[in-house]
């Protein structure tokens, strides 16, 4: 262990001393100026910015703008031309303080010096482009409408297109193409007048945005492509209703319910049947989803019925289609609340006297079609004569193992007729039990 560790120590230690000796002139070279960058700001395109760096300051920075067309050099750009824009003279994006003023529009090659403190240089030819050129600007479009309707589709634009030099002068583009896009697809092409306006009119069929777009016509001077902001143009929409009804609003499980309705359109006139129109038809209650009933078409009468057996309770929802007609309302409605009842039933029921004289009562009631109330309420009455009956007292019954079992004690020595009975509710039918004679006491 001690051996191994002397020699790492003296690997060390030699590796230290040969930076020592020779790293000086290795950091230097590896740490030379460089141009990673030269090209024009794209906003402001008669700005030229250069990026360098260098192990140490850079002081001095001369791009050269060479001629495509000629080859030529047409101008000399020196430190005292530049400002750091951003980072530092060691890392940074230089700028021009002032936009540039060259002879003609164009594209013109780069070439870049840079000398940094410790006496490093660089040379980069062809480090970029310098894009000398009129970018094309929009004035804000005006429109003559912002929504369409079915009678009403065609819109007026109207706009100005600008160049920006690459001095920063502003100017009217005269006698330039110019596309009018809907929805982001050419519709037509005008040309501006002497003041660089346009004037057009597009036909829209759905809402969609409308924007001005200039593309490189080929003209003089040349000009970058540019595009207006787009203005949304939205729809007036047509209202539509249903006017609905159901057959029953209460059924019992397995029962069928016809649902009739019947769409409309507003027009000056008033509701008129909006015929031939496709919908569809959902069955549900609030907090469930809803399960698909079919689709429907208007007659010419701009009515339709179905026929549905639902499972449990709930109201059909109504929606129509409108996909192939933006001028038409996407119009939903509802029915009323259609009630399931599922069958409920007494299998057993006793009643007799006990042996203080009072009436024991015990039973059991079933839900045969796979629903169980939440809460079972059984009434135990009595008559004197088998038909006017009155409630003695209400107990609950719960699952005893065999079945919903339920038991009462009934302080009452009279003869008479003894039932149970379980109340119809939203969900359930009602239920009676078989009648027991129990007579008087001996």
């Amino acid at each position: 262990m001690l051996l191994g560790s002397v020699r790492r120590w003296v690997t060390v230690a030699v590796a230290a001393a040969a930076l020592g000796m020779g790293g000086l002139t290795a950091a230097h070279a590896a740490d030379q100026p460089e141009v990673t960058y030269a090209g024009s700001v794209s906003d402001d395109l008669g700005i030229l910015q250069i990026s360098a760096r260098s192990g140490a300051e850079i002081e001095n920075i001369t791009a050269h703008l060479v001629s495509y067309a000629s080859q030529t050099e047409v101008a000399e750009i020196g430190t005292k031309d530049f400002r750091l824009f951003s980072g530092t003279r060691q890392d940074g994006n230089w700028r021009t303080r002032k936009p540039l003023k060259l002879p003609e529009i164009g594209s013109y090659r780069i070439d870049v010096e840079v000398t940094d403190a410790a006496g490093g240089h660089a040379l980069r030819q062809s480090a970029g482009d310098l894009a000398y050129y009129v970018a094309a600007r929009f004035g804000a479009l005006t429109v003559d409408r912002t929504a369409i309707d079915r009678d009403h589709r065609d819109v007026r634009v109207e706009g100005t297109l600008y160049g920006r030099w690459p001095t920063r002068q502003v100017k009217t583009l005269p006698g330039r193409k110019v596309e009018i896009n809907v929805d982001y697809w050419t519709q037509t092409t005008v040309t501006t007048d002497a003041q660089g306006h346009f004037t057009a009119s597009v036909r829209l069929d759905a809402a969609a945005p409308i924007q001005a777009v200039f593309g490189m016509d080929g003209g003089t001077p040349t000009v970058l492509y540019g595009e207006s902001e787009p203005v949304q143009i939205g729809v007036d929409q047509i209202p539509t209703r249903f006017t609905s009804t159901v057959s029953s609003t209460d059924v019992d499980f397995g029962g069928k319910v016809t649902l009739s309705v019947k769409v409309e359109q507003k027009t000056a006139d008033g509701w008129v049947p909006l015929a031939g129109r496709s919908g569809g038809v959902l069955f549900g209650p609030d907090n469930d989803q809803s399960d698909q009933v079919g689709r429907f078409t208007t007659a010419d009468d701009g009515t339709f019925s179905m026929e549905y057996t639902p499972w449990q309770g709930g109201y059909f929802r109504l929606a129509l289609d409108t996909r192939d007609d933006p001028f038409l309302q996407a119009g939903t409605g509802s029915s009323d609340v259609v009630h399931v009842h599922r069958s409920s039933t007494f299998t057993a029921f006793t009643a007799a006297r006990s042996d203080t004289g009072g009436i024991h009562a015990e039973g059991l009631i079933d839900f045969p079609d796979g629903w169980t109330p939440a809460w079972i309420y059984v009434h135990v009455q009595y008559s004197p004569d088998g038909v006017n009956w009155s409630t003695l007292t209400t107990v609950e019954a719960s699952w005893g193992g065999s079945g919903n079992d339920f038991a009462a004690d009934l302080d009452r020595s009279a003869a008479g007729y003894y039932r149970a009975v379980f109340d119809a509710d939203d969900n359930f039918q009602s239920a009676t039990s078989q009648t027991v004679h129990v007579p008087a006491s001996v």
